[in-house]
């Protein structure tokens, strides 16, 4: 591996979400509201990173195995080092963050079990960033404490981290098959109902964050 290839702006933004960790254990082991708010916009940066590393690497042409590996393996340790600090710091539900450490856990076992002694790569796939995307503003929210938003995001998570392990196991055990990664099609529709849903709930946690902060 090139370290010019691990330096490109797409596994860069992969990498970010590894290095703040420390930044997070910082400010989440401080009292107050000032550390909070920090840690909070840390953790959303990652988010949006989440998004960001993608869409670069297909605008400038930088798809490669290493960031099909770094993408999601770079998710895991943020949401698995967070979930652990927030249990620590922050009194975040234990059965929670079980579920969020056995999905990754679950995923890596059974790529191991039907992938054996194959060289394939599984890329996130769009269920799958949605479920980090859930998974990263329900910890941002517990950073801040913010209950509503909280108790908005477990039920979603929970849902997006029950639906990314059927597709991680459909595409999984279509690869052990055929050798391929299988073909989403993206309908025009399926596209409408995603940003209308996620527009929504974005807005009304807006609303809910904007009276909270006010209080």
């Amino acid at each position: 591996m090139q370290l010019r290839e691990l330096l490109k702006p797409s596994n860069l933004m992969s990498l970010f979400r590894i290095m703040v960790i420390p930044l997070l254990w910082y400010f989440l082991s401080k009292p107050g509201q000032q550390p909070a708010f920090i840690a909070f916009s840390i953790v959303l940066l990652a988010a949006l990173s989440d998004g960001l590393d993608g869409f670069i690497a297909r605008v400038r042409h930088e798809e490669s195995r290493l960031g099909m590996l770094l993408d999601p393996f770079a998710d895991k340790v943020f949401a698995g080092a967070l979930v652990i600090l927030l249990v620590i710091y922050r009194d975040f539900s234990v059965w929670l963050a079980v579920l969020i450490l056995g999905r990754d856990l679950l995923i890596i076992a059974f790529a191991a079990i039907l992938l054996k002694g194959q060289e394939i790569v599984v890329p996130s796939n769009l269920t799958g960033k949605y479920a980090f995307a859930a998974i990263s503003i329900l910890l941002a929210c517990s950073v801040m404490r913010f209950e509503f938003g909280v108790n908005l995001m477990t039920y979603i998570s929970t849902v997006m981290i029950v639906i990314s392990m059927f597709v991680y196991g459909r595409v999984l055990r279509h690869l052990a098959k055929e050798k391929t990664i299988p073909v989403f099609n993206d309908k025009p529709v399926f596209k409408y109902m995603r940003w209308t849903t996620t527009s929504l709930i974005s807005l009304v946690l807006l609303i809910k964050l904007y009276e909270f902060l006010l209080s």
